[in-house]
């Protein structure tokens, strides 16, 4: 209890200092939106905070099946979809389920996803591994899990040594073995060690995968299904939860389900599912819209435009020998500087130059390897990126 209190007064600290440099918490000050620049202080600043990758959050066809649904169904359908749910709902989940490559039950949120389908899938008898930097969205559930009797352990960031050493340990005392991960590491840009936990499936048949891929939704994949489905896509031992904002552009998230049997467990026992509000109308429309680009040729035009985007970011920081935390294919960057003070240091430089960027500290990373996060979207054009990078150059060997 101690530790954990002493890890939330730190953390206090040093967001509170952030806030007090402007460089967290702050408000938007646009009347408009053009995706490339968010104005604050009175001035426009090149925007790669955003985790809208494909640019689908500013797109016609969404803007338009928004207003649409808003003039067929109103500005909500209040009602628990336990009673009733509105008309696009199992239209939505159809083609979400043809773009995922399994059955997909649509949720308010990633994070409600979370808490309707882990206390269905783990029970009393299995353990729960854990990767420390799983998304904090699923690390909330924990609690609730080891209440209901399952064995929790926190193990070491894509650790598979470890992993497989701790599956040989639980599984006679066992009945499940569930691992946490996320497909994309939102704050590194890391990806789980997929080839590996496929080969850890086959060796272990107790073994199940519980996947929070939402930064690999659109950006990655056949039909834009993410990493994890890449690999996985089909393994009846495997759930993956996706996210319906960030770069598809709409709203709630989708839980891929391996079997139609399970979806319906879930919506019947899941609490959110029961007691939460729906996703409503007008985001259950973007979401449609989205979903039919996903399924087109056109998604195909977008990856590869991203792909050359984060390629010319990753070559012109590798060319100016640039802390970066890893150059995987996702479109986020970390810039790793060392402590809080530094990172908000060269953060607050960049913005007084007119980029704005995330800064990334704890408890979203470890205390000595704060830094800044930069998200490459469909709006930065190059040249933008560019400014960024020479920017970076400039001012982190400081």
């Amino acid at each position: 209890m101690r530790g954990a209190q002493e890890a939330a007064a730190l953390a206090e600290q040093i967001i509170t200092a952030g806030v007090d440099a402007g460089l967290l918490m702050r408000s938007a000050e646009d009347e408009t939106f053009d995706g490339r620049t968010i104005r604050l202080a009175g001035r426009p600043r090149l925007n790669f905070g955003s985790c809208g990758y494909l640019g689908l959050e500013l797109d016609p066809r969404l803007r338009a099946a928004v207003c649409a649904a808003v003039i067929r169904y109103g500005t909500q359908f209040s009602s628990s979809r336990a009673y009733l749910e509105a008309p696009a709902y199992p239209l939505a989940e159809g083609l979400l389920g043809e773009m995922f490559g399994g059955h997909a039950l649509l949720t308010p949120s990633t994070t409600l996803g979370h808490h309707t389908a882990l206390p269905v899938l783990i029970g009393d008898e299995d353990a729960v591994l854990v990767d420390k930097q799983v998304h904090h969205s699923a690390q909330s559930v924990l609690p609730h899990i080891r209440e209901l009797g399952a064995t929790v352990e926190l193990l070491p960031h894509n650790d598979l040594a470890r992993l497989e050493s701790e599956i040989e340990r639980v599984a006679p005392t066992h009945r499940k073995v569930w691992y946490l991960a996320d497909g994309v590491y939102s704050m590194f840009g890391d990806l789980a060690p997929l080839p590996e936990l496929a080969a850890l499936l086959q060796r272990h048949e107790q073994l199940h995968l519980y996947m929070d891929d939402s930064h690999g939704v659109g950006w990655c994949g056949r039909h834009g299904h993410g990493p994890t489905a890449d690999v996985l896509a089909g393994h009846d031992r495997v759930v993956v939860a996706g996210s319906l904002n960030k770069s598809f552009g709409a709203a709630g998230a989708a839980l891929v389900l391996p079997t139609a049997e399970l979806k319906q467990r879930m919506r019947v026992l899941g609490g959110p599912s029961i007691f939460s509000g729906p996703i409503q109308p007008p985001m259950l429309g973007a979401v449609l819209a989205s979903v039919r680009i996903h399924l087109s040729p056109e998604l195909t035009v977008r990856q590869a435009a991203l792909r050359e985007r984060i390629d010319l970011c990753t070559d012109l920081m590798r060319e100016f020998d640039l802390p970066l935390a890893n150059d995987t294919p996702a479109p986020i960057r970390h810039i790793t500087i060392g402590l809080p003070e530094a990172a908000m240091d060269v953060a607050k430089r960049l913005l007084d130059e007119g980029i704005y960027t995330d800064l990334a500290v704890f408890p979203a990373v470890p205390v000595k390897k704060a830094g800044l996060r930069m998200t490459i979207t469909l709006h930065n054009t190059p040249d933008d990126i560019r400014t960024l990078v020479h920017a970076l150059a400039r001012h982190v060997p400081r």
